[in-house]
């Protein structure tokens, strides 16, 4: 078999196990308790007039790409949504993932809106001590369904370079979700280590394993040693916090990043992993969507990168999460009058829009826009524009205004 042919194949079973999982998780998780939030900080009101129109026209053109994979830096397109029902007549939050300034990418634009017009409040951007940007929205106090679609423009290039990381330490530690000290995953991890010692050939093998998985029987949790009894190769968050916690068992800094791959197709979200290794994080997906090790920055439109605090909130029960999944990688219920409904609950497309090479000068351009909209929660003219821009010198013109 081709690679691919693997990667079409497990494309196939992660769309189909993420929605088969996905399913289940509100009935379970509203037998518990969801947690507050891991991480308060100031928020920011976000100046949304003039969304809904910026909105349908970028998501338009997104819809309206060709349905191919990005092979090369550029502007990538993303959009999403999200189904709600309201149960109480008070207000509810939710919190959204977004696509992040990170290594390798940065947010050009960003636009939401919901359906109906007059369900949502206000939207905020929080941030998390750790960097993680997303969006809080405040649904109005009203019992009702509430749809969100959201769409956004990433410029993606070699010459961006993300806020400064946090100490790597954590990212050796076990966790409730990524069990690196476990009998069984520190036996496989020494099973699995190459005679090269090198970390790199370590994925390798750890994307072989995965993929040659069995299953025993049906997996009642997403974390790493849950998976790896079950035997289940179908579900890439179990995948990523799997091979997470193989990286750490070696003493292999390592972290799980929820994705959203340009491959035209429409999915949950999809799960990989970064691990550390000569000076910077690694990319590589444990569940051969991309067998690319590392992966390429245009491979992955990354929406949160996974902090230790949000592996330890991954084995308490949450609105729409299923136990194992970190904190932030969905759409998180705040408050507990509101869930997800429908089989459309939660979804995301990326497409290329545009391939062209960048420049440091274009990168830092596109850096300062998104940091001033995350300050200020306003976008520029040039912002609101750039969807349109099919080359660095057209991004660049507007993002000078």
């Amino acid at each position: 078999m081709t690679a691919n042919s693997l990667a079409k194949m497990f494309t196939l079973i992660l769309l189909g196990m993420a929605w088969a999982v996905s399913l289940v998780v509100p009935t379970l998780a509203m037998q518990g308790i969801h947690p507050s939030e891991p991480h308060k900080e100031k928020d920011v009101l976000v100046q949304s007039q003039g969304f809904n129109e910026l909105q349908d026209e970028l998501a338009q053109r997104i819809t309206e790409a060709p349905p191919r994979r990005m092979q090369a830096p550029g502007l990538a397109g993303a959009m999403g949504g999200a189904s709600l029902r309201v149960f109480a007549n008070a207000p509810q939050e939710v919190l959204l993932p977004m696509p992040q300034w990170t290594d390798g990418q940065v947010p050009i634009g960003y636009f939401m809106t919901c359906t109906p017009n007059d369900a949502v409040a206000d939207y905020r951007l929080h941030r998390s001590e750790q960097g993680n940007a997303m969006l809080k929205i405040r649904l109005a106090g009203k019992k009702q369904e509430v749809r969100l679609t959201w769409s956004a423009i990433v410029l993606v290039s070699p010459h961006i370079k993300g806020v400064e990381q946090h100490s790597l330490e954590p990212y050796r530690q076990p966790s409730k979700c990524v069990q690196a000290d476990a009998d069984e995953i520190t036996k496989l991890a020494a099973h699995l280590w190459p005679a090269s010692g090198q970390a790199s050939d370590f994925a390798a093998r750890l994307q072989q394993h995965i993929r040659g998985m069995k299953r025993i029987h049906p997996p009642r949790s997403l974390d790493a040693l849950s998976i790896l009894k079950s035997g289940e190769n179908g579900i890439c968050t179990a995948n990523a916090n799997l091979a997470a916690a193989l990286m750490r068992a070696k003493g292999i800094p390592c972290r799980t990043l929820a994705v959203i791959p340009p491959i035209a197709q429409r999915l949950e979200m999809h799960r990989i992993v970064a691990y550390f290794d000569k000076d910077r994080w690694q990319l590589f997906d444990p569940s051969s969507l991309h067998a690319d090790i590392p992966c390429q920055p245009w491979q992955n439109l990354i929406l949160h990168q996974t902090t230790f605090e949000d592996e330890q909130a991954a084995m308490k029960r949450r609105m729409g999460v299923m136990l194992g999944c970190p904190y932030g990688q969905e759409i998180e219920m705040l408050s507990s009058g509101v869930s997800l409904f429908g089989q459309d609950f939660y979804w995301t497309l990326a497409k290329p829009l545009a391939e062209f090479n960048s420049t440091p000068a274009l990168a830092s351009l596109a850096v300062q826009a998104w940091e001033q909209f995350l300050a200020t929660g306003q976008l520029t003219p040039g912002q609101r524009q750039a969807r349109s821009a099919q080359s660095a010198a057209a991004l660049a013109e507007c993002l000078r205004k």
